[in-house]
């Protein structure tokens, strides 16, 4: 008989508390290769530390760690950084943008990866000489944005950008990383227009579709019912709830994520109406 296969990652009673105020209390999750996984909760409820500590978030240490363990394919991991997560296959896109305004979006798809090549004055003094591959720069994020299934100019100048092209040239980033295997998307729609916003959620589909694993953070509640396999609701620092999407509905993860019956659901969370989208602008679509 076959042994059954470990789950993609597993986070194990995950504790965490700030200087002695529990935040995270006996979390539990699983993820198996290819599944979206859409975490909801209000504002304060713990998502953004749990996913800080899958990713190895500096903060988190210094501020003495945390309780449980994480396990990608069956094997306990500990992340003393990003770049630890990163290399273990993980990526991370932010609500705050990590990007470098004077750049293309080419040059910061491929930041800290840059190809480079040979030439005479590297052949002779070493490869610290080496100049960039400027062909395969733009092969690697020319490939990177079609896998979003998006159209952006890979050429424009980050500080020139709308808003949700910005937001396509960090999540481009992430994809052009061949290692990676689980993406965790932190309000990425909070910017977006609703046409951008339905692009990025096929995006997220062909994700799932090619293996990739996604944690996606929203307070848009129908993209979660759209896109995910399964919900998960924490509240005050609790994981109160885990189902498969199509067995919900907006209303009952509204109750699960404040505790009480508010009436009927309007898609989102209260919070997400507090929300200033920002300048958009239409994005075309392959």
């Amino acid at each position: 008989m076959s042994e059954q296969k470990a789950p993609l990652l597993q986070m194990r009673n995950i504790k965490k508390d700030f200087f002695g105020n529990q935040v995270l209390t006996d979390i539990n999750l699983e993820l198996e290769a290819g599944q979206v996984l859409g975490l909801v909760g209000e504002n304060g409820a713990g998502k953004s530390t749990l996913m800080k500590i899958l990713f190895g978030a500096a903060d988190i240490a210094e501020t003495g760690g945390y309780g449980g363990e994480i396990l990608l394919d069956g094997q306990k991991v500990s992340f003393s950084s990003p770049f630890d997560a990163i290399e273990a296959g993980i990526g991370m896109v932010h609500q705050e943008f990590s990007l470098i305004p004077g750049f293309e979006a080419e040059e910061n798809i491929v930041l800290n990866r840059e190809p480079k090549k040979g030439n005479l004055l590297s052949e002779i003094f070493g490869d610290r000489l080496d100049t960039l591959d400027r062909k395969a720069m733009d092969e690697t994020a020319e490939k990177a944005i079609e896998k979003m299934g998006v159209s952006i100019d890979r050429h424009m100048v980050i500080s020139s950008m709308p808003v949700g092209h910005k937001q396509f040239t960090e999540i481009a980033r992430e994809l052009s990383k061949d290692q990676l295997r689980l993406l965790i998307l932190d309000e990425p729609t909070a910017v977006l227009t609703e046409r951008e916003a339905e692009a990025l959620l096929d995006s997220i589909r062909g994700m799932s579709a090619r293996g990739i694993s996604v944690i996606f953070i929203t307070h848009r509640l129908q993209e979660i019912l759209s896109v995910c396999n399964t919900v998960a609701v924490m509240r005050d620092g609790v994981l109160v709830e885990k189902v498969p999407a199509d067995q919900t509905d907006v209303h009952q993860i509204t109750q699960w994520m404040v505790g009480r019956d508010i009436g009927g659901g309007s898609g989102e969370t209260p919070q997400a109406a507090e929300q200033d989208p920002g300048e958009n602008a239409k994005i075309a679509l392959k």
